[in-house]
């Protein structure tokens, strides 16, 4: 099978990838103080660490 078969002739012509990413929507954000305790403004990416035993 020959790369052609399934790309064509100019393989280096083609998108390696495309992504998507949709648009975030933030609602709330914390107060300056407790943002800065948490390394976010945004509840919605905030997700503290908690080591398994």
């Amino acid at each position: 099978m020959d790369y052609r078969d399934n790309f064509g002739d100019e393989p280096w012509e083609l998108k390696l990838a495309q992504a998507y990413i949709p648009f975030q929507v933030y609602n709330q954000a914390y107060e300056l103080e407790e943002a800065l305790k948490k390394g976010t403004l945004f509840p919605e990416l905030y997700f503290p660490y908690h080591k398994q035993r």
